[in-house]
């Protein structure tokens, strides 16, 4: 006997379809038919159904256990990828010797606690900084070691994963607003990534006068698309009152917005989260803080703070100067480290005649010049470079008879075969511009790079290694 397979119904012999649903006879079968409007072993095998009649397929109640499946892994996934670019972060600033391991101290009283430190006066940082000295000065002096003025340049090394670069911070603006910044930097890009080996940003900031005075929360990452001002924040340095609670209590409350994943990156984007901690004094007394004012090696007072965070231990250190107490350094966790390397009053320089480079030249004819700046990794000049290439011009074309060796040297982070080459191309580039720029005759200049084959400080600290940074200048 022949059934229709769509309604059961018995088909004709020899017919080819049901008289009932009209529908292709397709078996023959001595057994009982399903019943009309029933699931057939076969169909409840393939797990279809019969409504009014008609075989439909169920609805797939497994598909959305698959998509909840796949949202939790995604979620998990980007946890599990966060901490897994957070490690290999770890262990490549270890591979390059930026980071090293440091013994975490006790910082003694509880966080809430306004007291001054149990901590020792233990010249290094519980977050691997460089074993500074405490310092001779008197904190209590009503000097400020870097006064703020308009014109005044602060360069900063940060330790990234791919090697040091630096950000260049200039007073450009002082009035009874507020303090003006511009900001730039050339950060690094990672490997592999298309036509540059870094990236630009370029900024301005107003920060508050009142901000100045009493702001705790400290905004330090700069993006080029970044509003003006954020009120109830400071930048470059902690506020008066952060400095003075420290000074006077031995803490204060302080926030701040780290860089990176938690921060945001490069700042461009909004406010994703910010650290809040309870700021303590380290020790009774400042540290010498080492750094090039004004071209020459000096050090400055400065205070040390610690605090514990969600990210781990965060370290800064503060000049000791309750006008415009600048970040000198400061680091958190495992993270990069923030380092002032050099503060400079151009506009002051260019009033002394004869120039000090002149005179440096022309008694001790070798000198190292650490005002001239590249691109990351590159031979390109930057903008802040321009007051020194000026220097340079101006005591050529005073003494005609002059001939300069101009050499290039580099830190060890790299290989020795790229810092060589890369030390040759920068000289080669200072040439040129005083060339191009000042019509210096190209016959008076030489060139010659010894990557970093003649350091002058050690390559294990951020301040050496942009020391070790450096053109030098030598008459023939």
């Amino acid at each position: 006997m022949t059934y229709c397979t769509q309604c059961g119904m018995a088909v004709v012999a020899n017919s080819q379809r049901c008289a009932r649903c009209a529908a292709r006879a397709g078996r023959s079968t001595d057994a009982q038919p399903s019943a009309p409007g029933s699931a057939s072993a076969t169909e409840r095998a393939e797990g279809a159904i019969t409504i009014n009649g008609s075989s439909s397929r169920k609805p797939a109640i497994g598909a959305w256990v698959v998509l909840l499946t796949m949202a939790i892994l995604g979620i998990g996934g980007g946890v599990y990828a966060y901490h897994a670019a957070k490690k290999k972060g770890t262990a490549a600033l270890r591979e390059a010797g930026i980071l090293r391991n440091a013994a975490r101290t006790s910082v003694g009283a509880s966080p809430d606690t306004l007291s001054h430190s149990a901590a020792s006066d233990a010249s290094e940082s519980t977050s691997g900084f460089a074993p500074w000295k405490p310092s001779s000065a008197n904190s209590t002096a009503t000097s400020a070691p870097a006064p703020l003025r308009q014109g005044m340049l602060v360069v900063t090394a940060i330790a990234d994963t791919l090697g040091d670069y630096e950000s260049f911070e200039e007073i450009t603006n002082i009035d009874e607003k507020g303090v003006t910044l511009s900001y730039r930097s050339e950060r690094p890009k990672s490997v592999g990534a298309a036509t540059s080996p870094s990236s630009e940003t370029s900024a301005s900031r107003t920060v508050l006068s009142s901000d100045l005075a009493s702001a705790h929360h400290y905004e330090e990452v700069f993006g080029s698309s970044d509003p003006q001002s954020f009120p109830g924040s400071t930048a470059v340095t902690s506020s008066r009152d952060v400095l003075a609670e420290l000074k006077e209590k031995g803490a204060t409350h302080f926030s701040f917005r780290p860089d990176g994943v938690k921060g945001g990156g490069d700042g461009s984007l909004a406010k994703i989260g910010n650290e809040e901690c309870t700021l303590k004094r380290q020790g009774s007394s400042d540290f010498a803080f080492p750094l090039l004012l004004n071209e020459e090696p000096t050090a400055v007072p400065a205070l040390h703070a610690h605090c514990t965070t969600d990210d781990g231990p965060a370290d800064f250190y503060i000049l000791d100067q309750l006008d415009y107490p600048l970040m000198l350094s400061w680091k958190l966790g495992e993270g990069a480290q923030l380092q002032v390397i050099k503060i400079t009053y151009p506009k002051e320089r260019e009033k002394k005649s004869p120039l000090k480079m002149e005179e440096d030249l022309a008694e001790k004819k070798k000198i190292e010049i650490y005002g001239i700046y590249f691109d990351f990794g590159s031979d390109r000049l930057n903008p802040e470079s321009s007051p020194v290439l000026d220097e340079i011009a101006r005591a050529m074309q005073n003494h005609t008879g002059w001939k300069l060796s101009v050499s290039g040297h580099t830190d060890n982070l790299g290989g020795d075969a790229y810092n060589l080459d890369l030390s040759k191309r920068r000289a080669a580039a200072v040439k040129q511009a005083l060339v191009a720029r000042y019509h210096i005759d190209r016959e008076r200049l030489t060139t010659d790079g010894y990557g970093a084959g003649r350091p002058v400080d050690t390559n294990e600290t951020l301040q050496g290694r942009a020391r070790n940074r450096r053109v030098e200048l030598a008459r023939e």
